[in-house]
């Protein structure tokens, strides 16, 4: 499927006339009265899609649908199910004065093209993470939202989950102490992406959500590991290792050929005074465990005390985060607002997962400073 997006996404067509587009400066988006384009109604579009049929219904976004895919058939399917629109080509998105906005939930390999062609054309654009695979790719995006005055914004989707917003409110207050380190886990069994491992699919998270918690632009250091065995040129399982200021560490390991789980999503933040569990896929919810070792000095002796008190189950009102996140999308179009998971962010995701690829290939630790200038 990879090979056919590019084929069919890529290529321009010879015979037409050159068009003119429009920036977004052009629309009326004082009502939120626009129509975008959702290209890509695969495992994760059409998660999108439901979802945008939802924010129509509750008369949160009012315009127009329209669905794209290579596979007709699959988008004319949730065409049917959702009376949304359907283009026949990318090219006929492109061309559409009417349409303000592209999604590009595609394969990772299309995301550069296919965002710089729309943002080539107008429109303002979300594409799903990874942001590119290529991080001066990336910087390329950034500056040419930029000069066409466009929204760029990228899926880092648990940066709008509640239990993790919820985290980073407590840290900031203090509630936690010192963050000592974090431990994240991805497992699940799938067959392998076509064009990314699993630093670029699923530790590219992991990367966001502990700079995100740490308020860090990038750790100081990255180390890691990574195994390929059912293809030589993509891993299958990664180790990452993280050191932040104030000795702050961070771990995860991730892979998608764990049978044992459907899907496994867990992260633990370890402070002075509180730990916190947080199961991604129960976005609502943190476990909260109240429990520190004391050092004391006595007679020239240290000794260590621990105090241990019931565990917390946190609450929180359910939202989706997928859901907030493309109404976070529709905000910053509509407002011409700064988006919470900019270019700028999928691009220092795009850059830590390259650097995590170069230490595993030389075996080393990066020292991260050394490579941002």
């Amino acid at each position: 499927m990879n090979s056919v997006f590019k084929k069919n996404l890529e290529q321009k067509d010879k015979n037409m006339k050159k068009k003119e587009f429009i920036k977004c400066s052009d629309f009326n988006l004082s009502n939120m009265v626009w129509d975008l384009a959702i290209v890509g109604c695969g495992y994760w579009g059409k998660n999108i899609v439901r979802v945008f049929s939802e924010l129509r219904n509750e008369n949160i976004f009012l315009g127009d649908i329209i669905l794209f895919d290579v596979n007709q058939d699959r988008a004319k399917e949730l065409s049917n199910l959702y009376k949304f629109n359907l283009a026949q080509s990318f090219e006929e998105i492109l061309i559409n004065k009417k349409i303000s906005s592209v999604l590009i939930i595609t394969p990772s390999s299309t995301h550069y093209s296919l965002s710089k062609r729309a943002l080539e054309a107008g429109k303002n654009v979300f594409v799903e993470k990874p942001f590119t695979l290529d991080s001066n790719k990336a910087k390329e995006l950034i500056k040419l939202a930029k000069e066409m005055d466009l929204t760029l914004m990228v899926g880092m989707i648990f940066r709008f989950h509640q239990g993790l917003l919820e985290l980073k409110k407590r840290l900031d207050l203090g509630e936690f102490g010192k963050i000592l380190f974090m431990y994240g886990t991805k497992f699940g069994y799938s067959v392998p992406n076509e064009d990314a491992g699993v630093i670029f699919t699923l530790a590219i998270n992991d990367f966001d959500i502990y700079c995100f918690l740490t308020g860090t632009e990038y750790p100081e250091t990255i180390s890691a590991n990574r195994g390929s065995f059912l293809r030589e040129d993509l891993e299958e399982i990664t180790s990452i290792c993280l050191t932040y200021p104030e000795n702050i560490h961070g771990y995860f390991i991730e892979s998608w050929l764990v049978p044992v789980f459907d899907r496994h999503r867990m992260m633990y933040l370890v402070g002075t005074n509180k730990t916190a569990v947080i199961d991604y896929l129960k976005p609502n919810e943190i476990d909260i465990y109240d429990a520190k070792i004391k050092k004391e000095i006595l007679d020239d002796r240290m000794l260590f005390k621990m105090e241990k008190n019931p565990m917390q189950k946190v609450i929180l009102d359910f939202k989706e985060p997928l859901k907030e996140e493309m109404k976070h999308f529709i905000t910053c179009v509509t407002n011409k607002e700064k988006s919470f998971s900019d270019g700028i962010v999928g691009y220092r995701a795009v850059k830590m997962c390259e650097l995590a690829l170069k230490s595993a290939k030389l075996g080393k630790k990066i020292i991260v400073k050394d490579e941002i200038g």
